[in-house]
């Protein structure tokens, strides 16, 4: 059985976990300018909730951190704005190509998309040069770092496949059948697939390569003959039983310059330096932020 592949970077997966909890801003905003509040919105037996108790309960659950999302976001693009610090398409693909390709942190999911990786990147990089704006880091350093990290910013090519593992033979031509019928690989995955760590996820193992070791190299051979969105033809033989390999992507090879990632390292080492004061919260005073919460405390 293949090993579960590694979770996304802290700092990336934090962003997409309040998908309820906008749900809950967008539908109180509406509230308010109706009269519905006594609404019944759930019977149990002769017991009602109303629309309000809903309203009230995910405010008390998620309201704070909801509103402290949403005022990080704007201080940060705030003082990106007041202190003339933008990032470059550039800087996002290749900062995205090393998630991909390196850290074999992307996947995409129906709350995940490849749109909202891009900006959260974005967001991380203005976050980080605001954070570390007044540190200096000296040349040697930087490229000193650069020597003893370059596995960090290069790759041989590599694809991203998602995979269906079953008992035996048999079964697996029942599940090409149904691909072939029209069902889709995800579902597929997820109805059928005995690995449970990638199962859940459409049978997606990330991105992989010649250097990966928890990979059948049977993959990656069967992943060079394949075209995008293809699966193979039969299944491929291997430990733990019959496996349907679709490759969803396939990314060149390359080598980061220094001075294509120099910037990139700058920020990692003075990040390093800040250490827990590396916080979005530090820079509410500068943006001059107020919150309900505040009074709230008061009370």
């Amino acid at each position: 059985m293949l090993k579960s592949k590694m979770l996304v970077p802290i700092v990336l997966i934090a962003v997409f976990v309040n998908c309820i909890v906008i749900a809950y801003v967008l539908t109180k905003s509406q509230v308010a300018s109706s009269s519905s509040d006594r609404e019944v919105i759930a019977n149990i037996g002769k017991n009602e909730i109303t629309r309000e108790e809903w309203l009230s309960k995910m405010e008390e659950r998620y309201g704070k951190s909801t509103l402290e999302d949403m005022i990080n976001d704007r201080v940060v693009d705030q003082l990106a704005e007041k202190n003339k610090i933008s990032v470059s398409e550039a800087d996002i693909d290749r900062e995205f190509i090393l998630v991909k390709a390196v850290y074999n942190s992307f996947y995409e999911d129906e709350s995940t998309t490849e749109k909202e990786w891009r900006e959260q990147i974005r967001h991380n990089i203005l976050l980080e040069e605001l954070l570390t704006k007044d540190i200096v880091i000296s040349e040697k350093e930087l490229k000193s770092f650069y020597q003893q990290n370059k596995t960090l910013y290069k790759f041989d090519d590599s694809y991203r496949l998602k995979h269906i593992v079953v008992k035996d033979k048999s079964e697996a031509e029942r599940v090409l059948q149904e691909l072939k019928g029209g069902s889709s690989f995800e579902a597929a995955a997820a109805e059928h697939s005995t690995d449970r760590y990638t199962a859940p996820y459409g049978g997606d193992l990330g991105f992989v390569n010649d250097q990966r070791d928890n990979v059948p190299s049977a993959y990656i051979e069967a992943a060079k003959q394949l075209k995008d969105n293809q699966w193979t033809a039969e299944p491929l033989k291997v430990s733990g039983g019959y496996a349907i390999l679709q490759r969803k992507e396939k990314l060149d090879g390359r080598a980061f310059t220094y001075n294509q990632v120099k910037s990139q390292i700058r920020r990692q080492i003075a990040m390093d330096q800040l250490g827990d004061k590396a916080s979005v919260k530090t820079l509410w005073k500068d943006a001059d932020v107020s919150w309900f919460y505040d009074a709230k405390n008061k009370d």
